[in-house]
């Protein structure tokens, strides 16, 4: 009786996916009909109409709705045959004729960007709209299947090998009425797609139940089984479309998730993941959608990541992965499988948009793919180097790389992109994380052990490179990406040996040979130049020369002597410029001065130095006079000459400030000391400098924006410093300060520190950015006043203290002098018609009279303080009268002048 009720449920459940079944074929040939009439009724009225072709044109213009019926999963209709792929799995490859493209995709071509991202995400709910009964179907039957299993195993009626066997073949026979219908049909339909998918969840629930809940076969066994499910699912996608591919890809990579198993056994995992990645690269040669071709990357790098956290057993096969990998993005999908297949494009981009956009959906996002696989490997060798595998791990993907970008011209830029991964990865493989010191980080040096490894490995790698570069410079003789790469490569790499292994040579060994490739560089620069070639070849043969004569002189020689060596390449490399003309040489001197300048202007306060310093001198003053000569080198018309100038008098800038500090502190240019004499001589250097550069801004064409961005952060330097000297530094209140001012009358440390820095602030007012103008006009103003109020002190007092008391003469001395600049600022406002300048010296005026009134006059009686208010009203009423007077000279009597500038 539960053998005979078994059956009878299996025979009711296949009658109702039968039934299912017979009523999607059913509506299928309903459309079908429906199809064909509208296509009869539309030629009908072609014949019918007078004008045959423009009444068929308006009569389908009126009726879209008829030529395609509002069933879901309803696509344009398409001449049947066997064999052929369906119009929605994209089966022309990504060159096929422009004629063989759905008319929906010619359709959106001019479509623009945030078009384009409204139509996809249309094009998306559309899909979900019109196809969600095939989805819900297909799920339908898959679920189907899975219940019928579990159904038999809850009531016991079939035995395990039966319930499996039962599975399999639901999951069998579905497979083949898809395909029956499909032939049957003679054309794509996406519900037939989702009964195959559907057949293929079947059959997976079947063979997971015979591991995991009978344990009937061995896992062997049914890895074999899934994977040929996986590959079977696959290759029916060429039929049925990319919805089952991507079942079949992503069913493949979960199979060993769903097997479970051991670490030790992630070789065998990673050589089958290989094995599903090349399956569905060389799939999508056929069926190509983005989704699928990221779906099929993705779980490739995702087994890849396990196997790289996962232990020492996988390491030795993980570059190989990703070079496998990479050979089957570039080779299986547009079948060049020795990579010696041109791009599409004949002719290479000329700037980072051409390249990216031969990256981009034209070409599968191949480029973008592959520069992910160079992360992924610059990650792995940032986490463990592998010293002792070395090449065998992380120079197969370079290798390939470098094979595949010979011929494509959307991969030409790939090679530097992966020498500069890989030396950031070496780099940050030797980073030492240090919270509590000061710089948060230290580099590491390689193991004593791993010196003779890494060295030769580096080495390698930097011949790869090199020769890779040679052999694309053969190919293509005016590529600067290829010379660029075979010149810089062996120095880029010394450099990076220098960095990771600077035990395994001695520093002059090192140097040495940094220095013999310089000249072997420079020699080959040589003869190119003296046959009259100046082309890209030449100058990254100039460049890498130069690059490692760096390389030699900040290996072999001292801080001190660094940076004085490293500017006699400017003189060198502008006598090029003039002497052979080569092409952008000029910004490879921009690009050597800069580091000087910002090395010279920045180390002091970045690096550490000895109390014996007097070698500065020598430095600054030799890389002024470097600089200086190659500017001379120059014409004057040429806009590096100006460049060159404004090194020069930056340089000057500096020297000038070595000089002083040599002087003030006992040769000890590099004292953490900051006291007033250098302040006081600081304020009126940068603030001439800056003047200097703002009058370079008006009258030079070249670097003006410069020129003016070092006026303006000099001037800012400056007056911060003379506020500091207002304020905080001021010897009325601070000792150290008053100590260095001398008793000398006039003559003094004020003078520089509070005087001159006046006239220099009236020269702003009067030159420098217009809309400042006000502001320094003011600053003269208060440090003028500022300037007389000290000298007065220092002169009553010999020096300068806020505790003395003060004297009446001081106060007096005060009271007059200040009235004084009272009525010559008004004078000279009425005078000038500056109405700023009169109401400055007005407000003065208004002072000094509180002053008299509150402070001069408070201890004054008798006689004396009669003669005192007669002495100021008489003053008042004075200068009451010459304002009048020169009020009336001016056509303005009884009230402030009218002026025309502020």
């Amino acid at each position: 009786m539960g053998v005979l009720g078994g059956l009878l449920v299996a025979m009711l459940l296949f009658g109702v996916l039968l039934g299912a079944v017979l009523g999607w074929v059913s509506a299928l040939r309903l459309r079908d009909v429906a199809a064909r009439l509208a296509r009869l009724e539309a030629e009908l009225g072609r014949l019918q109409a007078p004008n045959g072709g423009d009444a068929a044109t308006s009569r389908s213009r009126a009726r879209p709705a008829e030529a395609a019926p509002n069933a879901p999963g309803r696509e344009a209709p398409r001449k049947s045959g066997t064999g052929t792929a369906p119009e929605d799995a994209a089966v022309a490859s990504p060159a096929a004729p422009a004629r063989e493209r759905p008319a929906s995709t010619t359709a959106t071509w001019g479509v623009g960007r945030s078009g384009r991202a409204r139509q996809a995400g249309g094009e998306i709910l559309a899909g979900i709209r019109d196809h969600w009964m095939v989805w819900l179907g297909g799920l339908s039957i898959g679920l189907a299947g899975i219940f019928l299993v579990r159904h038999s195993i809850e009531q016991g009626w079939l035995g395990p090998t039966a319930r499996v066997l039962l599975g399999i073949t639901t999951g069998l026979v579905l497979h083949g009425l898809a395909e029956w219908l499909r032939r049957r049909m003679g054309r794509h339909y996406d519900a037939l797609a989702a009964l195959a998918g559907g057949a293929s969840l079947t059959l997976y629930a079947a063979a997971l139940a015979a591991l995991h809940l009978y344990q009937l076969w061995a896992p062997a066994v049914i890895f074999v089984l899934l994977a040929l499910i996986s590959l079977g699912t696959m290759l029916l996608a060429l039929r049925h479309g990319p919805v089952l591919a991507i079942l079949g890809i992503l069913g493949a990579y979960a199979v060993p998730v769903l097997l479970g198993g051991e670490a030790d056994q992630l070789v065998t995992v990673l050589a089958y993941s290989l094995t599903v990645a090349l399956a569905g690269l060389l799939l999508m040669r056929f069926v190509y959608r983005p989704w699928l071709w990221w779906g099929t990357v993705a779980g490739a790098l995702l087994w890849w990541w396990i196997a790289l956290h996962a232990g020492a057993q996988t390491e030795p096969w993980l570059g190989l992965y990703l070079a496998i990998l990479a050979w089957g993005m570039v080779a299986l999908r547009s079948g060049n499988y020795r990579l010696t297949h041109p791009s599409v494009e004949d002719r290479a981009p000329v700037d980072w948009r051409g390249w990216a956009r031969l990256s981009g959906p034209k070409t599968g996002h191949l480029g973008s793919a592959l520069l992910i696989l160079i992360l992924a490997q610059a990650y792995a060798i940032a986490l463990d180097p592998l010293w002792s595998l070395g090449p065998l791990v992380w120079l197969p993907l370079p290798a390939l790389i470098l094979v595949a970008s010979r011929y494509n011209e959307a991969l030409r830029a790939l090679p530097w992109i992966a020498l500069a991964a890989l030396a950031a990865g070496f780099a940050t493989s030797a980073v030492t994380w240090q919270p509590f010191d000061p710089w948060m980080w230290s580099l590491q040096p390689v193991q004593t052990d791993d010196l003779r490894v890494a060295l030769v490995s580096l080495g390698l790698l930097g011949l790869l490179f090199s020769v890779g570069g040679a052999w694309h410079l053969h190919a293509r003789r005016d590529s600067a990406l290829a010379a660029s790469l075979a010149f810089m490569a062996p120095p880029a790499v010394l450099a990076l040996a220098y960095l990771l292994a600077p035990d395994a040579l001695q520093d002059w060994m090192l140097s040495a040979t940094s220095l013999a490739v310089g000249l072997a560089l420079g020699g080959l620069a040589g003869r190119r130049l003296r046959s009259g070639q100046t082309d890209a070849i030449a100058f990254w043969q100039i460049a890498s020369a130069h690059l490692a004569y760096s390389l030699a002189v900040v290996i072999g020689l001292e801080q001190a002597t660094l940076t004085l060596a490293l500017a006699v390449q400017v003189l060198s490399l502008t006598w090029l410029v003039q002497r052979f003309d080569v092409p952008r040489l000029d910004w490879l001197v921009k690009l050597v001065l800069m580091v000087v300048l910002v090395r010279l202007t920045l180390n002091p306060w970045l690096l550490e130095y000895g109390a014996a310093t007097s070698w500065t001198l020598a430095t600054y003053g030799g890389s002024l006079l470097v600089v200086w000569v190659a500017s001379r080198l120059v014409p004057v018309e040429a806009g590096l000459r100006s460049w060159l100038q404004v090194g020069a008098v930056h340089l000057l800038l500096l020297l000038l400030h070595v000089l002083i500090r040599f002087h003030l502190y006992d040769g000890n240019v590099f004292a953490q000391v900051y006291g007033f004499t250098e302040a006081a001589l600081n304020t009126p250097l940068w603030t001439a400098f800056a003047l200097l550069y703002f009058w370079r801004s008006r009258f030079g064409s070249e670097l003006r924006d410069l020129h003016r961005v070092l006026a303006q952060i000099l001037m800012l330097l400056a007056v911060g410093n003379y506020l500091m000297l207002a304020t905080v530094m001021n010897p009325l209140w601070d000792a150290s300060s008053s100590a260095m001012i001398a008793q000398t009358p006039i003559l003094n440390l004020l003078l520089l520190a509070y005087g001159l820095p006046v006239l220099l602030w009236a020269l702003a007012g009067r030159s420098y950015e217009p809309d400042l103008r006000p502001f320094f006009a003011v600053m003269a103003g208060v440090g003028l006043w500022l300037f007389v109020s000290l000298e007065i002190r220092h002169l009553w007092h010999g020096h300068l203290d806020l505790a003395d008391p003060v004297r009446d003469g001081e106060l007096y001395s005060y009271s007059v002098v200040w009235l004084l600049m009272a009525v010559a600022t008004m004078v000279f406002g009425i005078l000038r018609s500056r109405s700023n300048l009169y109401r400055g010296g007005l407000a003065l005026l208004l002072l000094v009279i509180l002053k008299i009134f509150f402070i001069d006059m408070a201890g004054l009686t008798g006689l004396l303080r009669a003669v005192s208010f007669m002495g100021l009203g008489l003053s008042l009423l004075g200068l009451a009268f010459l304002h009048q007077y020169l009020g009336r000279s001016g056509g303005t009597a009884g009230r402030v002048p009218r002026v025309t500038r502020p």
